[in-house]
């Protein structure tokens, strides 16, 4: 069984060839780790060169740091053990540590719960930790310090502190007569509910752009085979990542390419010709991936060779369709206009299922388009400007959603009356507010949290 009164160490820095590795130690136990391993018994802040020794033998050498809980990042006494980086010297060094008694591996992301538990962080910024880290992008990695610095936090104990002045009056209706007339039959509940409504809408529209951020948005590239999926996704990328051939089925496996459209990353999926006569067993399996992919799109491009008359161009897109219903996000890209738009194409797309859908023209080889295109991807994917932006994930937007709801339902109420029902309402969205800071949460919920985390942090 583990415990918070348990001193943990681990290794903080990547494995592998580096200058440095840095072994972290939190717990009760971290000064007597450093008066073993270093003879000295350090000044908080003081930075030691020290030799690490343990049983006479020399395990390395490095400087000594020691943090005085609580000030410190976890909230306890922390030291921290700086020597050469490698894959055999810190591994000698951190067993060492876990040789003394009191002292173990911490588990991931076991520094960063304990500063959450010490109340050194709340949770938005604990989770912002991971996120700072993992940045896909230097838009995402602004967004996840804003997190970190308490922006996200601020929004939603602004929120939180509305609805509790909210509540406190709306409790006061209930008890005393004088108060029912001041607050509600004066109109002041709808003007409060209002402005907690309209923080809570901005509140969530910010989230939203935080997790597209955070998790990054998913385009996908269909069509029939040789429609251009490849050269495009070459295109786009800026580099070849895609066997370009004029042979039909090329694509057998899917390819990716990481890119940003304004800040965000976007991760680019050329897939196989969908088609129901395979070439053989292997464009097969290409096409049950592709179709894979489709169902985990936010985003489809479905393309067509304007060049040559589209044969397959309406099999293929029913295809498409059967797994992505939603036509807003579905846009035809015409490509090789270079070559000139057969007429036949020019009618197809006069009609159903095409006349309706956006629809950009395109060439790889003289790029025309293609900035148009980007433009369109961001208006597709719904990406707004990113200041102002902090960091947000999955659960936060689930969360938010719900806690949305409550207070939308809470404004319906008021109209009717009930003030115990509209009190009701807006506690159960309090509630799930604090879910997402950690006022309101469960060990179940802590624990798939931090498990995402690195060990040393």
């Amino acid at each position: 069984m583990t415990s918070i009164e348990d001193t943990i160490a681990a290794i903080a820095t990547p494995h592998g060839r580096g200058g440095i590795a840095v072994i972290r130690v939190s717990g009760p136990q971290a000064l007597f780790v450093a008066q073993t391993l270093t003879n000295t018994t350090p000044t908080p802040r003081k930075a030691y060169f020290k030799k690490f020794v343990l049983n006479d033998e020399v395990l390395d050498e490095g400087l000594l740091l020691y943090f005085e809980g609580p000030n410190s990042y976890t909230g306890e006494d922390t030291i921290e053990l700086q020597g050469h980086g490698g894959n055999v010297v810190p591994e000698r060094v951190l067993s060492a540590v876990l040789s003394i008694d009191g002292v173990r591996q911490a588990e991931p992301g076991e520094f960063t719960r304990r500063a959450f538990l010490n109340n050194k962080m709340d949770l938005t910024a604990a989770e912002a930790v991971e996120d700072l880290i993992s940045a896909g992008s230097q838009s995402a990695a602004k967004a996840a310090l804003a997190s970190l610095e308490g922006a996200f936090a601020k929004n939603l104990y602004e929120l939180s502190d509305k609805i509790t002045n909210f509540r406190v009056r709306l409790e006061g209706c209930l008890d005393f007569p004088e108060e029912h007339e001041d607050f509600y039959e004066s109109g002041k509940t709808d003007l409060e509910l209002d402005a907690i409504e309209e923080l809570a809408a901005k509140t969530l529209q910010v989230a939203k752009q935080g997790v597209k951020l955070n998790e990054g948005a998913k385009i996908v590239l269909s069509g029939a085979p040789n429609a251009g999926k490849s050269s495009l996704l070459n295109a786009l990328a800026g580099t070849d990542k895609a066997i370009v051939t004029n042979i039909p089925g090329t694509t057998r496996d899917v390819l990716t390419a990481n890119i940003e459209i304004k800040g965000v990353p976007v991760v680019i999926t050329d897939t196989a010709g969908i088609r129901d006569t395979p070439s053989d067993e292997i464009e097969a399996i290409g096409i049950q991936k592709a179709i894979d992919e489709l169902q985990k799109a936010d985003l489809v491009l479905f393309m067509i060779d304007g060049s040559n008359p589209p044969a397959e161009a309406i099999e293929t897109f029913s295809k498409v369709k059967e797994f992505e219903t939603n036509e807003n996000r579905i846009i035809v890209v015409i490509s090789k206009s270079d070559k000139g738009i057969c007429k036949e194409t020019e009618n197809l797309l006069k009609e159903a299922p095409f006349k309706d859908l956006t629809k950009i023209t395109t060439s790889t080889k003289n790029e025309n388009g293609l900035n148009e295109l980007k433009q369109e991807l961001s208006k597709a994917l719904g990406i707004v400007p990113i200041e102002g932006v902090f960091i947000a994930r999955r659960r936060h937007l689930t969360y938010l959603e719900q806690a949305y709801e409550y207070i939308v339902r809470a404004k319906d109420i008021i109209q009717s009356g009930d003030l115990v029902l509209c009190a009701h309402e807006i506690r159960e969205a309090q509630d799930y507010l604090g879910n997402i800071t950690g006022k309101v949460t469960s060990d179940e919920i802590l624990g798939k949290i931090f498990s995402t985390f690195c060990i040393g942090k």
